[in-house]
């Protein structure tokens, strides 16, 4: 799970803007959330592969916000779109990989590199899996593999863009950031065969995060 995105409304009475003011302070918008130091999850790291954990994970989620802006405000908050819960897809985890466009700069350098890698101008045309607003012009790719499937968890650059099969948390909806959605845009296709041999070639191995058991 990833930090609450948290609009300040311009109307907002002190007691919210107290709350708000804490939640920000405690889970920066953005960042992941700390691991879990007391319950089912306590030393289970931040990375969740099944069901079971992510339920158990969305309940402590949802505890530590109304933990910090208090029973009264929290539901009218989050009911409100004032706090808005934000997860997050880890690629290495879920045997992805993933190219980060950061903006419309990235975007292009990655789009010409993948036709000609690929020796398929269509690739010039592709379109991100997800927009981010944080991304302004760009988005995030993702490729997904046969289920169960090993990648080898490898990183490298194409221009400005990071192509990526490790440790990364990519935001997904109903994210928000800043109040503005995380979109589903493109597919999210197969990891074609000269990508992955580009990761092979040219990445670096990549230290990559435990799942929890």
């Amino acid at each position: 799970m990833l930090a609450p995105d948290v609009v300040v409304p311009a109307d907002a009475e002190d007691a919210v803007l107290t709350a708000l003011h804490a939640l920000i302070d405690r889970y920066p918008p953005g960042t992941q959330m700390p691991p879990e130091s007391t319950g089912k999850l306590a030393g289970a790291g931040r990375i969740d592969a099944t069901s079971e954990r992510v339920n158990t994970r969305v309940a402590a989620y949802f505890r530590h916000i109304t933990k910090v802006v208090g029973r009264e405000l929290a539901p009218r908050l989050l009911a409100s779109g004032v706090i808005t819960p934000s997860a997050g897809l880890h690629v290495a985890s879920s045997h992805m990989a993933a190219v980060v466009a950061p903006g419309a700069p990235a975007l292009s350098q990655w789009r010409d590199w993948a036709a000609q890698a690929s020796a398929d101008l269509r690739e010039r045309h592709t379109a991100p899996t997800l927009v981010l607003p944080a991304a302004v012009g760009g988005g995030v790719y993702l490729f997904r593999t046969a289920e169960a499937e090993e990648l080898e968890p490898r990183i490298f650059q194409v221009g400005q863009a990071t192509v990526t099969s490790g440790d990364l948390v990519v935001p997904i909806p109903p994210t928000r950031q800043a109040g503005a959605p995380v979109m589903r845009l493109g597919p999210c296709r197969m990891l074609p065969q000269w990508l992955r041999e580009a990761l092979m070639r040219d990445g670096l191995p990549e230290t990559v995060e435990a799942q929890a058991s």
